[in-house]
């Protein structure tokens, strides 16, 4: 019988090895509890999806106001990968600012209906989130907030639409914006869905109106606005705006292009009072435009007051395809003050609608602020496409997003005599992928499913080797 042997060496790098093994399992452990104890969140998504943006957080600390937001659903029962477990991620960060968060089966509880929606008016229901403030209650859909699916990625909007309802509940009132019909706009619940919403966020409420049907703007519009009309006014529609704008109103036009000879002489006599003109042409642009598509102009805001917090973070461009161009005229009123917001290159040529040979140079306007000292402002766009539903859904997106947040943010702070009110934007989830040819491919799959395990076999083999003369 041969005498059994302990070969020191083996021990040592066994021991080492078992040793080595025990500590990192006891750090797993030590670090999961220091977890499970504290209130620890890290949010290692690349567009921050878990974490609120500072326009939130600066909205929140503002909020002096009780807020609770209802998660109509039993949260001990969402499974993991569920939209829901994203969007009680996100309510958890606004728990930090004082927001009441609480989770209320409807199944269990059926008096919770009836709480938030006493007059059962709102169409809440199981699955809804609802944020409510004293007797304002705002009801938001889940997959609302998940958001749609785009050519870069997820429409995320739960964040805009969570602060946005907490801001339209704490509001002592909600202003309403009325967007005009009757001369071919866009419609407001098909084209400008995503306006729409981006409008409500910050607390306005949207609305449809029809100048041929009243005598004059109701009482409680603080905004019209003209999504690219057609056809002019008519006389009379011509006189209730004009009633409206001498009484200090506010108003935003938006006008495309018209492939007609047709005048618009009743909206263009507006204008007039706050020197702004309407151009009957199209612009284009080989230097600054889309590939291929010298009609898809890429324009930059120009340096001034109004565009201050957008310059600060140098150039800001937006993408209006399909534009007329506007023109500032040399009319001396000491009352008024014209600004160009955004203009075209020097490269720009303005193409005559009626005359395709009568072009003219560049730069030109794309937008216009009019405003008449202590009374009326005006907002003059010669594009209103990059705000539809359409371009913000196209594989120009993000382009056609920075023109909505200019808009949507000029439109609250200088329309509404503000000059810090925050907005809140979407944010996109991309899924980063990697494009390979076929051959690329060929090669990556050799060398995965070939060379990879060989190397780990002979790896293997050398430590085997070295191991057994130890």
């Amino acid at each position: 019988m041969g005498k059994f042997k302990i070969n020191k060496k083996s021990l040592k790098y066994g021991s080492n090895s078992i040793l080595l093994v025990v500590i990192v399992l006891a750090l797993a452990v030590i670090i999961n509890l220091l977890v499970g104890l504290g209130d620890f969140r890290w949010d290692l998504t690349s567009s921050n999806l878990y974490s609120l943006s500072e326009d939130s957080k600066k909205i929140l600390n503002a909020v002096k106001k009780e807020v609770t937001i209802y998660g109509l659903f039993d949260d001990g029962h969402i499974p993991a990968g569920s939209q829901y477990k994203e969007l009680i991620n996100l309510l958890d960060e606004y728990k930090d600012y004082g927001i009441k968060v609480t989770y209320v089966d409807p199944d269990k509880d059926p008096g919770t209906l009836t709480f938030l929606d006493k007059d059962k008016t709102k169409g809440i229901a199981k699955g809804d989130f609802v944020v409510k403030s004293g007797n304002k209650v705002k009801r938001l859909i889940a997959s609302e907030l998940y958001g749609e699916n785009s050519m870069y990625g997820r429409v995320y909007k739960a964040e805009p639409l969570i602060t946005g309802a907490i801001k339209f509940v704490t509001a002592d009132s909600t202003p309403i914006a009325y967007f005009v019909e009757g001369h071919s706009e866009y419609s407001l619940t098909s084209n400008l869905t995503q306006l729409r919403a981006d409008i409500e966020n910050n607390n306005f409420e949207a609305k449809s109106l029809s100048l041929m049907t009243v005598e004059k703007i109701p009482d409680d519009c603080k905004l019209l606005i003209f999504a690219s009309p057609k056809v002019d006014l008519s006389e009379s529609e011509k006189i209730v705006l004009k009633t409206y704008l001498e009484a200090g109103g506010r108003a935003v036009f938006l006008f495309d292009p018209i492939e007609s000879d047709k005048k618009m002489t009743n909206f263009e006599e507006i204008l007039a009072t706050y020197n702004v003109a309407l151009n009957y042409d199209k612009v284009r642009d080989t230097t600054n435009c889309l590939p291929g598509d010298e009609y898809s102009l890429i324009a930059a805001l120009t340096s001034n007051k109004i565009n201050s917090s957008f310059n600060s973070y140098g150039e800001f461009q937006v993408l209006m395809p399909d534009s007329r161009s506007l023109s500032v005229l040399q009319v001396a009123k000491e009352w008024l003050t014209t600004t160009s917001l955004i203009t075209t290159s020097y490269d720009a040529e303005s193409v005559k609608i009626t005359d395709q040979d009568a072009i003219e140079k560049g730069p030109f306007p794309l937008a216009i602020a009019s405003e008449i000292s202590g009374g009326s402002k005006i907002l003059v766009f010669g594009n209103g496409t990059f705000l539809t539903d359409a371009a913000l859904m196209s594989r120009y997106a993000s382009y056609f997003s920075n023109g909505k947040v200019y808009f949507t943010s000029t439109l609250v702070n200088w329309l509404s005599d503000k000059t810090d009110e925050t907005t809140i934007s979407p944010k996109i989830v991309s899924t980063k992928s990697l494009s390979t040819t076929k051959s690329q491919a060929k090669i990556i799959s050799i060398i995965l499913i070939g060379v990879v395990p060989v190397i780990i076999l002979v790896i293997g083999l050398v430590v085997w080797t070295r191991r057994r003369h130890l």
